[in-house]
Order: C-alpha cells, then sequence, then structure tokens
C-alpha cells in the first residue's frame, strides 16, 4: 500500500488521503485489517482491496465508515467498549434526524436491550441543541412540565405549571432543537397530549423512544392518539434483535485489537440472543473477567455462558 502512487480514478482525492492514515494507524495500534474491517462494519476482502487500490467502484461509503471506526476507537477508554454503530444505532439516529429536519414527531422502539438508550445518547453527546429526558411510570403531567422546564429552559424555581410549559415553549420555539424521551412506553394520554401540544406551539422535533409497547399505545387506527400518529413522519418497524453483524462489530469492540475468531463470534450471537446488552455487559465483560490468560475460543465462551451467567450451555 505504501508504494501505490496511482490510484483508480473513482477514488477521491479525500478517500486517497484517508487510505494513507489508515497504514499507519494500524501499525500504531496493533489492529489488523480483519479487526478493523469488522469494528467498521464491512467485509475484510472489501477492505484489503480499497486499501490496495482493486476496488471496483467508489469506496467513499466504506471509508467512511472505516474513519467513524477508528474515531470510535481513539476516543474510548481502554476498559469500556468503544461505541459501535450498529443498525440499531443507525436508526436511531435516522430518526432524530429526521424529527429535527421535519419538526415532527418520530417513533423508535426496540425490545429490551438492543441498544436504544445507548444510540440515542451518543446522538446527544453528538449533536447540540438535543435535550433527552426519561419518562418513569410515576411520573405526572406536572412533573414532567416541571422536568422539561429544568432540562430545557433552565426554569427550577417558583411559578405555575402554565408559567414553565411557557418557559419550555419560548426556550424552544423555532430553533434547531429536538427533544428525545426515552421509556415514553411509560407516557399517559395525558403527557402525550402535553408532547404534542409542546411540539405544535415550538415548532420542533419530539423523538419518542421506547420497547415494543409504545407502539401498542398510539398504533390503533382511531382513539385518542390520533393526533400523535397523524404528526408522526418518521416510524420504523420495532427493533427486535441486532444482528449477526452488529454481534461481531461489538465483540471486535470489546476485545480491542485482537483477532477474535469467526466462530467464537458466532458462539457469543447465539448466547445472548439478539440482545446487545447481554452481549456486552454480560458475555464479553464476563469473558475478559474470567479468562485469566486462557485463548478465546468456544471452550471459553461455553465455560463463561454456564459458570458466570447460568446459561444453558450450548456445547
Amino acid at each position: 500500500m505504501d508504494k501505490q502512487t496511482t490510484w483508480p480514478a473513482h477514488y477521491a482525492a479525500a478517500d486517497v488521503a484517508l487510505i494513507g492514515r489508515i497504514g499507519p494507524w494500524m501499525e500504531e495500534r496493533g489492529y489488523t485489517q480483519a479487526a478493523l474491517a469488522r469494528l467498521a462494519r464491512i467485509s475484510a476482502s472489501s477492505l484489503n482491496q480499497i486499501l490496495k487500490g482493486s476496488y471496483a467502484t467508489s469506496p467513499g461509503k466504506l471509508l467512511a465508515s472505516v474513519d467513524s471506526a477508528m474515531r470510535h476507537a481513539e476516543e474510548t477508554k481502554a476498559d469500556v467498549v468503544a461505541p459501535v454503530e450498529t443498525s440499531v444505532f443507525k436508526l436511531a439516529h435516522a430518526a432524530c434526524s429526521m424529527a429535527r429536519r421535519y419538526r415532527n414527531f418520530a417513533v423508535f422502539t426496540g425490545y429490551v436491550g438492543t441498544g436504544k438508550t445507548f444510540a440515542i445518547k451518543q446522538y446527544v453527546a453528538s449533536h447540540p441543541n438535543t435535550h433527552l429526558i426519561e419518562a418513569t411510570p410515576t411520573m405526572t403531567p406536572q412533573s414532567l412540565v416541571r422536568l422539561l422546564a429544568r432540562v430545557v429552559a433552565g426554569y427550577d424555581g417558583k411559578g405555575s405549571i402554565d408559567d414553565k410549559f411557557r418557559s419550555v415553549v419560548t426556550a424552544l420555539r423555532n430553533t434547531d432543537s429536538l427533544l428525545i424521551v426515552d421509556e415514553a412506553e411509560t407516557l399517559t394520554p395525558h403527557q402525550l397530549h402535553t408532547l404534542r401540544r409542546l411540539r405544535d406551539l415550538a415548532n420542533v422535533g419530539i423523538v419518542l423512544c421506547g420497547t415494543e409497547h409504545l407502539s401498542g399505545l398510539i398504533k390503533p387506527l382511531h382513539g385518542q392518539f390520533d393526533q400523535i400518529r397523524s404528526r408522526t413522519g418518521f416510524w420504523p418497524e420495532t427493533v427486535r434483535a441486532i444482528n449477526l453483524e452488529d454481534a461481531a462489530a461489538l465483540v471486535q469492540a470489546g476485545f480491542g485489537t485482537e483477532d477474535v475468531p469467526e466462530e467464537v463470534v458466532q458462539r457469543l450471537y447465539q448466547y445472548c440472543k439478539g440482545s446487545a446488552r447481554m452481549l456486552v455487559e454480560g458475555l464479553v465483560a464476563g469473558i475478559k473477567e474470567f479468562r485469566r490468560g486462557r485463548p478465546l475460543d468456544v471452550k471459553l465462551v461455553d465455560a463463561v455462558a454456564k459458570q458466570a451467567l447460568c446459561l444453558q450451555s450450548l456445547a
């Protein structure tokens, strides 16, 4: 790669510049092409062809994924799994972008453990003027308004609920702000009505994020939530599980520069059953804690799954 002087015409100057950084980056940090490709969620053969200048079409999109994976790896402490742009991550960011751009509602739902909250927190961290609140089963319409006033408008003093609601409207009105409500399946009809009025008066986007039960709350064709549904511009199907590519990227992020055998990834995916939380916080964390110098193989995965997590052995 270092001796390459003539690149195909479909390689943009920015592509060539990034390619020039990838090799030294991998060498300095001990990453193999296979490990970096898995982290970026692209095939190892595609990355190899790109770096050699033999990729048949524009490599820009795939290189953007590689660049993102490199940045995430740089920004992450050694004892924390690097953020990975999984399919759930990308869908959450699409929901947020659509709601912000078109100033309407977006509904993002997924099963427990698929990475919804992690994804929206990453969006909040990287996008200014984004406000995140978490609904709770004990929240009342009044406490919702107080929370919004405190988070959005910095209003934490005395005043009526109406005064506080209007302070939120004033702070948000006609700005590029976005409000995200996590655990939205716990919202009551009155609270949803409050959010609908806030969206109408402030002209900003709102993302409702929650479990599959959120869809059941507002999806009926006729009922009290028609006004929410008619203002929803993005509502993808409920995410039931992460896919194998997601799992492979998360596993690679968890083990850093180490080459992870494909059979280990497959076994971990079987155990986690599509749950990113079980994969990262249970299986990967358990292996790193109890490994004690053992090779990373299927036997180790089976042992940790059974002895540390009380999972039914697949051996």
